[in-house]
């Protein structure tokens, strides 16, 4: 049986699975869409959004517009010095809001209306940033704690130095160049671009991402992001934890001994394979189903091309 029919029978038996979609020395070779979703459906990606953050990152310290990693974000956020938070959150870096080693304690597997969206308590009780930065706090660079709610710094650091949303500057410093013409990002109350979560993208414009990742930053001739970045991107930083337990974390993205991959709830989904120069982006329904798409893109396709 040929990959592409072996994939496909695969997929198939996965009723919870809405796109997926391979490229083999980023050209793509395989394109599954279950019958109520069309190719060009943006798809609500989740979590995945994190690691197009930390290429948002990246793209800003190419062109010169974002200070140094371990540059402490207090310099950049002069709100995290005010009185009343632990003095701790001075000592928080862009590098550990990166590697999720900021030291904010926050339980993901509770359901958190608030960091879905737009917020009635942070509009009325408290700003979304002082709920952010009054959290119980370990010292930072210590431990690994997936952390949703901590991205929203990021989101601020990319405004304040860029002059742009989040949204904005990704649509531009990354987005454009990919190509990527159409996106959704929802903002929170304030208007500020979720980093957590909230982006929607198409699944072959996710592939764009993922061989941006797999050429290191390089995108038709032109380097959209430094090569260095994205080789300490894609490498260990810390052995990871929850909700990924048997993955390791490099800069907003998880990494197998085999591929590094973005994560969604769901089951959302971007490989990158650099050795066998293979990408795949998945998106799936928005439940708790398992859907078994890391086994069968290991299967399916790094076994098989």
């Amino acid at each position: 049986m040929t990959f592409e029919k072996a994939l496909h029978r695969a997929l198939v038996e996965r009723s919870g699975v809405r796109s997926f979609v391979v490229a083999h020395e980023g050209r793509i070779v395989f394109e599954h869409y279950r019958h109520d979703i069309a190719p060009d459906s943006l798809q609500d990606i989740n979590s995945v959004t994190k690691t197009v953050v930390g290429l948002a990152i990246g793209a800003a310290l190419h062109e010169g517009v974002m200070l140094p990693l371990d540059t402490p974000v207090s310099r950049i956020l002069p709100q995290l010095c005010e009185r009343g938070f632990d003095r701790r959150v001075r000592r928080i870096t862009l590098r550990h809001l990166l590697t999720m080693t900021a030291g904010f304690e926050w339980d993901q597997s509770v359901v958190d209306e608030c960091v879905l969206g737009p917020c009635d308590r942070f509009r009325s009780e408290e700003s979304r940033l002082r709920f952010v930065l009054s959290r119980p706090l370990a010292p930072p660079g210590m431990r690994f704690e997936y952390d949703s709610h901590a991205l929203q710094l990021l989101s601020l650091v990319v405004e304040a130095m860029t002059g742009h949303t989040l949204d904005c500057y990704a649509r531009d410093a990354l987005f454009a160049p990919l190509g990527i013409a159409a996106s959704e990002w929802i903002s929170d109350e304030e208007g500020h671009t979720f980093g957590g979560r909230g982006l929607m993208l198409r699944t072959r414009d996710m592939i764009s991402l993922g061989v941006l990742m797999m050429n290191r930053g390089a995108w038709n001739g032109a380097q959209l992001i430094d090569e260095r970045f994205i080789d300490d991107a894609m490498s260990v930083h810390s052995d990871g934890g929850p909700p990924m337990d048997d993955a390791q974390y490099g800069y907003l993205c998880w990494i197998d001994p085999r591929y590094v991959f973005a994560a969604g709830y769901g089951e959302q989904f971007i490989f990158v394979a650099p050795r066998e120069r293979v990408v795949a982006a998945a998106t799936c329904d928005q439940d708790d189903t398992p859907k078994g798409l890391r086994e069968l893109f290991v299967e399916h396709v790094l076994d098989r091309l």
